[in-house]
């Protein structure tokens, strides 16, 4: 009777002792690229902080209530348009078929329904302010449309102020907003900064609500 041989073997797998410090090794110049790839891409950034506000200055986003944040949003929105129906006025004063370089309030409000300027329901609820174009600066390049007598709790005084900037060689066109605390504030007699400031009136900067968080933690 012939005995059964177990020919079958066992196989076993022996890891190198130095596979842990591959390992770990691989890990750490993984990590190390990874930081030096960071620091690179942080270095290339470009820093651009956010401004910081003086004291006569006012956040659009903090530092006005619901009716002013209100019409500063839709002097905003007035801005670029009233550079637009400049433009198209210059063009009629050129051609003879105009006196005027900027439209006046009947204008804005009855004829191109621009807010706040027109007697809506966005003006009823905020307040029925009263606006008046002030004399244009000519000497300063500057044109002034004044917002007073609001009935709203609180409400500011406005002006929107709007001129030719340098840039360069060139010129561009802005507009800045300011508030005043007494809603009757009279018309200014000149647009520089100083003499602004004086009489109460503040630049609202229209920073928006992550712009306003960054700039607090700077």
């Amino acid at each position: 009777m012939t005995a059964a041989v177990n020919t079958a073997q066992n196989t076993s797998t022996v890891r190198p002792k130095s596979d842990r410090r591959e390992t770990l090794a691989i890990g750490g110049v993984i990590l190390g690229i990874l930081i030096v790839a960071g620091v690179a891409i942080s270095q290339r950034q470009i820093v651009n902080p956010l401004p910081r506000l003086f004291d006569w200055q006012l956040s659009s986003f903090y530092d006005l209530n619901k009716t002013d944040q209100a019409i500063h949003t839709s002097l905003m929105t007035a801005i670029p348009e009233l550079w637009l129906l400049h433009g198209d006025m210059l063009s009629l004063q050129k051609r003879g078929k105009s006196k005027e370089a900027w439209p006046n309030i009947e204008q804005l409000a009855a004829y191109y329904y621009v807010a706040p300027f027109a007697e809506d329901l966005f003006w009823t609820q905020n307040g029925k302010v009263k606006w008046e174009r002030v004399t244009s600066f000519s000497f300063e390049g500057s044109t002034v449309y004044r917002g007073y007598g609001g009935t709203a709790e609180q409400q500011h005084a406005y002006l929107i102020v709007l001129s030719h900037a340098h840039k360069g060689a060139t010129f561009t066109s802005a507009g800045n907003i300011w508030m005043n605390p007494n809603p009757n504030a009279p018309a200014p007699s000149t647009v520089v900064r100083d003499s602004l400031i004086r009489n109460g009136w503040k630049q609202v900067v229209p920073y928006s609500g992550e712009m306003e968080r960054k700039r607090i933690r700077s």
